[in-house]
């Protein structure tokens, strides 16, 4: 097409395309840019209709205005970042060079550049989100931006905007192969470009190194996934499904820690019951260590097991990741170095008077660690304590203000006070931290682990059963461990999925599941494609061990080769379904060549016109108005009746003289 001033439909277009790719960024971006950006886009539409005066040559104040704008958006995005040109400068940069850019929009150059710069637009978005949701909405956006470009190029009697989105969208599905072949053999990249998308630390949980009382409780009501787990055969029942993550050893009377100990024994499993294999897709987190189905016998990489049997990764999960591994729930653990004794019966000087007077009690009465345990528990069952989500702080002393006073807590209250009363006894004894439980999704045959399921239970250990898992929690509210946490809670505190009675509320419930199982999908799938995936992958088809370099050019050449075919393909397929005033124009070409008077290649229709009337007085006046009509159809922004123009070329009949 050959264009002059830019018309108000191309300008509302491409401004329309660029701020559906900012929508995203909006929440992150400063206020100023966003406004500078919706402003920059509505005085350029403004201008296209005749309202404002654009910052050109024409008007020296406002070209002034707006270079004094482009020194600032620079000067502040420096000051900002002090000078670091990362994803959020470089982004917030683009956003601004784009904004001033449209601004200054006049002609095809311009529009061009624009409209290929909102393409780098979308591929920003993905920096900070990765989620289906955000790719369907940034492949819908390619669509319109390509739509943008489709119509800048179609003449104006056929710029349906139907007609120009439904081309748009084909012409992004025939592109899709090319996008599955190269996202699936293209060599990986070893990290994310410009460091991981955002919303990699969206799904941190709860849990950490540490565990001082009340944290787990704010996690209660929480839908954030922690984890998902498919299983392979068996599951074991809702009681027994205890994931264990960080070991906590060490207290200051406040806060427990994990204590670092180097002569650690090596903990053995001796499994007593069936075995149950099942594959972790784990949250980022930020820290090192993984989550398993209490006991893990087997792991598989990137898990990794340490000799106290807990799970790590070998640096800290900031993605997504999947293992593979096997346990057992009914077991005997054995393992207690002098060291870690030590460390399982230390308490801190000072702290919990009450509780060292109450469980020196329970040791004078006589028998062992799984006895004093037992009083433990008849004590949390007789003495009216509350499992709550909103316990009351506690200023003083933590513990003996829970056993003695307030006694009412959340998990990790039952735990800690638990595990003090039995070093006090005499017990060695420590905290694990974890999750329990989890909903099945029977759409996708996967449980599903919130953070709401977040726990703390204690371990003692006897020296003939070994350690011995102790949940206190469950002789104060034993619905927690066995249904859940919502059910455990009371009616008033409400359930962390909310009331799910009636026909409304399984409708939801299965939507919610639906919307899990295609996310689980497109997570385990897309965001966890990884090279050693993609490798597997080769070898499946015989490319064992290929070259990453010569990966990259046997697929560039295969790509080109594709594409110069398909290219051949549609041309023809072009040149087949020319469009009506094409179609009428080279039937009238035929018909003046067929009494002599062919036309020249290259010669421009107007200069044909012209030479047949010279030629040929007799057929000036019918030849002049079918070319002015063509050219009409052709050029013309009001565009032409090329229906019209058809029915006049049928009519016309030269004659040979």
């Amino acid at each position: 097409m050959n264009h002059g001033e830019l018309s108000v439909r191309e300008v509302s277009w491409v401004a329309a395309a660029l701020l559906a790719g900012l929508v995203p960024h909006m929440q992150r971006f400063p206020a100023l840019l966003t406004l500078a950006f919706v402003g920059a886009a509505l005085w350029r539409v403004l201008g296209a209709r005749g309202r404002l005066p654009l910052p050109d040559r024409a008007h020296p104040a406002l070209w002034v205005l707006k270079q004094l704008v482009a020194v600032s958006a620079f000067a502040g995005i420096y000051i900002a970042y002090h000078g670091q040109l990362g994803r959020e400068a470089g982004v917030e940069l683009l956003a601004a060079l784009l904004g001033l850019k449209l601004l200054e929009m006049r002609n095809a150059r311009d529009y061009y550049v624009v409209s290929f710069l909102g393409y780098f637009l979308v591929v920003t978005n993905f920096f900070y989100s990765q989620t289906m949701f955000t790719a369907l909405y940034m492949l819908a956006l390619v669509v319109f931006i390509t739509a943008v470009l489709v119509q800048f190029n179609t003449p104006p009697a056929y710029r349906s905007s139907r007609a120009v989105l439904r081309l748009a969208g084909l012409m992004t599905a025939q592109a899709m192969p090319v996008m599955i072949v190269a996202f699936l053999l293209f060599p990986r990249l070893p990290g994310p470009l410009w460091g991981l998308p955002q919303d990699a630390f969206d799904g941190v949980t709860g849990l950490s190194d540490e565990l001082t009382l009340g944290e787990v409780a704010r996690l209660g009501l929480s839908d954030a996934i922690a984890f998902r787990v498919e299983f392979e055969g068996a599951v074991p029942r809702a009681r027994d499904r205890y994931w264990r993550g960080p070991t906590l050893m060490h207290s200051d009377g406040r806060t427990w820690r994990v204590a670092r100990i180097g002569d650690a024994a090596e903990q053995r499993v001796e499994a007593r019951g069936p075995r149950y294999r099942y594959r972790v897709t784990l949250e980022p987190h930020q820290e090192r260590w993984l989550l398993g189905l209490e006991m893990v016998t087997r792991a598989e990489p990137p898990a990794l097991r340490t000799a106290d049997l807990r799970l790590v990764a070998a640096k800290p999960v900031r993605r997504r990741v999947s293992y593979a591994l096997s346990s057992v729930v009914d077991y005997r653990l054995l393992g207690l170095s002098a060291s870690e004794r030590r460390a399982a019966l230390a308490l801190p000087a000072g702290y919990h008077p009450r509780a060292r007077e109450l469980a020196a009690r329970w040791a004078a009465s006589g028998g062992g660690p799984l006895a004093i345990a037992e009083r433990a528990l008849d004590f949390y069952r007789r003495e009216g304590f509350v499992y709550s989500l909103t316990p009351p702080p506690l200023p003083g002393d933590v513990i003996d203000e829970f056993l003695f006073e307030t006694r009412e807590g959340f998990c990790e209250h039952f735990a800690a006070s638990f595990v003090t009363l039995m070093r006090a006894a005499g017990v060695p004894a420590r905290i694990a931290t974890g999750y329990q439980g989890g909903e099945f999704n029977s759409l996708a045959d996967y449980f599903v682990v919130r953070q709401r399921d977040a726990h703390a239970w204690a371990e003692i250990y006897d020296e003939q059963a070994g350690w011995v898992r102790v949940d206190p929690t469950a002789a104060v509210a034993p619905t927690r461990v066995s249904l859940g946490l919502g059910d455990a809670l009371p009616a008033s505190a409400g359930s962390a999925r909310g009331a799910d009675d009636g026909v409304a509320g399984a409708f939801l419930a299965r939507l919610r599941d639906g919307i899990e199982a295609v996310t689980h999908g497109w997570n385990r799938w897309v965001l966890s494609y990884t090279t050693l995936q993609q490798q597997r992958l080769l070898e499946r088809f015989g490319f064992d061990g290929v070259d990453a370099g010569k990966l990259v050019v046997a697929l560039t050449l295969a790509l080109a080769a594709v594409t110069l075919v398909l290219a051949a393909l549609i041309l023809a397929a072009t040149r087949r379904r020319s469009d009506p005033a094409q179609q009428a124009w080279q039937e009238f070409s035929r018909r003046l060549g067929r009494v002599g008077l062919a036309r020249a290649p290259g010669e421009a229709p107007r200069a044909f016109a012209h030479r047949v009337a010279r030629a040929r007085a007799d057929l000036a006046a019918e030849v002049i108005a079918i070319t002015r009509l063509y050219t009409r159809c052709r050029y013309s922004r009001a565009g032409g009746d090329a229906r019209g123009l058809l029915r006049r070329v049928r009519r016309f009949r030269p004659r040979r003289r």
